[in-house]
């Protein structure tokens, strides 16, 4: 038996010797080649105070890697379908070979938002010049959204609105219009009158709001009641969705509030994903396989199908700052 042990430990020695030996010659025949084929580009690094050159061969196998998750992709969009896609004005279902699409922003939610944009076109326009004379420019501009809104607020009683909204967009524009005149004849504003402005037409600017996201909700609360009929049960409890927004909107963004307690998802990640900053319906699906296969990963390596969701360097960069505190 300790004989078979001598033989095995000294096979294992051989083997280490031999693939150091390779390891060596590869990186040696590497750089040879590299010297004589400039377009064979090496990068270097420095780890401390030791420099590592990385072969081209490492490269080629980070591009295979790529091209094996791209594929893997791929694949995975498939076998995520049913897929619920909400971006821009649209609401898309995927499923299968069928796809249906339908618009959720109604012509009232577009006209309210309009109507608080002509405060905050005022308030924008403003904001970087006050408590000094305005530039002509600017008061050009503040003349060009005084004209525009002049025009909206006469077109406001064709618009078919109820008593109640009508006077309230009527007092958003006029407000706004009497900020404008006044900086007009001050050809100047202060700080605190502008702010005095924004506090004062919050309320109704945010009723336009309430009212706005009510009507975007109930639309797509019918789309989904329709699709979810026509799914049947057990592809609806595969659905998953993919909510395109914007950066600042993420946080307690309306959709994915909505889709959060239809399918009772705590948390993003899971059945329910946010894609931020893109708008392409390629890009949404891309994602939401991305974190199909990362919440593979997550649980082959680590048992936490989570642990993908958060930085893979996270713990160690938190250990090396802990020791090397910033600047210090």
């Amino acid at each position: 038996m300790c004989a078979k042990q001598s033989k095995r430990a000294t096979r294992m020695k051989i083997e280490r010797l031999g693939l150091l030996m390779a390891v060596s010659g590869a990186l040696l025949v590497s750089n040879v080649a590299s010297a004589k084929d400039a377009t064979e580009m090496e990068i270097s690094a420095t780890t401390g105070s030791a420099a590592v050159v990385i072969a081209p061969e490492f490269q080629k196998t980070n591009d295979k890697f790529r091209e094996l998750y791209a594929d893997a992709r791929a694949r995975m969009i498939k076998l995520s379908e049913p897929t619920i896609i909400v971006f821009g004005d649209e609401i898309v279902l995927l499923d299968g070979p069928n796809r249906s699409s339908r618009k959720f922003i109604s012509d009232k939610y577009t006209l309210l938002k309009s109507v608080d944009h002509i405060s905050l076109a005022v308030f924008i326009c403003l904001k970087l010049d006050t408590d000094k004379p305005l530039l002509p420019e600017r008061l050009q501009q503040l003349d060009q959204v005084k004209r525009l809104s002049q025009k909206a607020l006469v077109a406001l009683d064709k618009c078919n609105l109820d008593a109640e909204t009508l006077l309230r967009q009527k007092l958003i524009i006029n407000k706004s219009l009497e900020i404008i005149e006044k900086v007009e004849k001050q050809k100047t504003i202060s700080s605190g009158e502008l702010q005095a402005f924004c506090r004062d037409i919050v309320k109704p600017v945010m009723q336009n709001a309430d009212e706005g996201v009510a009507s975007q909700l109930s639309t797509i609360d019918s789309i989904v009641r329709n699709w979810r009929d026509s799914l049947g049960e057990e592809k609806w409890n595969k659905l998953k969705v993919v909510i395109v927004s914007g950066h600042m909107p993420r946080e307690q963004q309306s959709n994915m509030q909505y889709f959060s307690k239809l399918l009772k998802q705590k948390r993003e990640g899971d059945r329910l994903i946010y894609c931020e900053g893109l708008s392409e319906e390629n890009d949404a699906l891309n994602l939401l396989a991305t974190h199909g296969i990362d919440r593979e990963i997550a649980i082959a390596y680590f048992n936490d199908e989570w642990r993908m969701h958060r930085d893979l360097l996270s713990d160690g960069a938190a250990a090396y700052l802990k020791k090397h505190p910033p600047l210090k």
